[in-house]
């Protein structure tokens, strides 16, 4: 018995250390990313923004315990209209702001941070299991309800150094031909449809 208590000890040890490896390396690499010319980054109205081009951005609540819209990912909202998008069944997930349509995620409530790099850090302090890694691909992912943001681990040798990526069957619902959204990629990964938005940022 007492030998089975010391393998398990020793297991959780591992898967522990484990993801604190994942979580540490996801941070640097994140890190690394808004150090890339093509980013702009900004804190605004309790958020810290992340552009990563005209029309494509993510922000992270500093605030969580304030906020139900604690990540948010944003993105032009014409070619979605254009699509067929139904903008007048959007759920409380999804909104329009101007001329971008916003996905917002609702996350376990973490530290409050100053910046895009220091709440990623808290978010994923609290919230590991959103963070994935896609060994093939080379890239750190967070789940963001159906939908997933992912970056790449090491952007130097990566030509998808960011990649925004939707459920297809969540807009398929709302009308939208996700065959025909201007600027995004239907594909099938791991059985499921998805919009891709990919970055190779210089």
């Amino acid at each position: 018995m007492k030998k089975l208590l010391v393998m398990i000890s020793i297991l959780a040890l591992t898967t522990a250390c484990s993801s604190d490896v994942l979580k540490r390396e996801a941070n640097q690499s994140f890190s690394a990313i808004l150090e890339i010319g093509d980013i702009e980054t900004m804190v605004e109205e309790g958020y810290a923004h992340v552009k990563v081009a005209e029309g494509y951005h993510i922000d992270f609540a500093l605030d969580t315990t304030a906020s139900e819209k604690d990540v948010l990912m944003a993105f032009m909202a014409m070619p979605f209209i254009e699509a067929g998008l139904d903008v007048d069944a959007l759920p409380a997930t999804m909104y329009l702001n101007g001329d971008m349509l916003v996905f917002a995620t609702n996350l376990d409530d973490a530290k409050s941070g100053t910046d895009a790099k220091t709440q990623l850090a808290n978010l994923l302090d609290s919230n590991r299991d959103l963070l994935g890694y896609h060994e093939e691909l080379d890239h750190f992912g967070l789940e963001l309800g159906s939908n997933k943001f992912e970056w790449a681990k090491t952007s130097t040798t990566n030509d998808k150094d960011v990649v925004f990526i939707l459920d297809a069957q969540s807009l398929r619902d709302l009308g939208v031909d996700v065959a025909s959204v201007e600027g995004w990629t239907l594909a099938t990964m791991d059985g499921m449809e998805l919009l891709l938005k990919p970055f190779n940022l210089d």
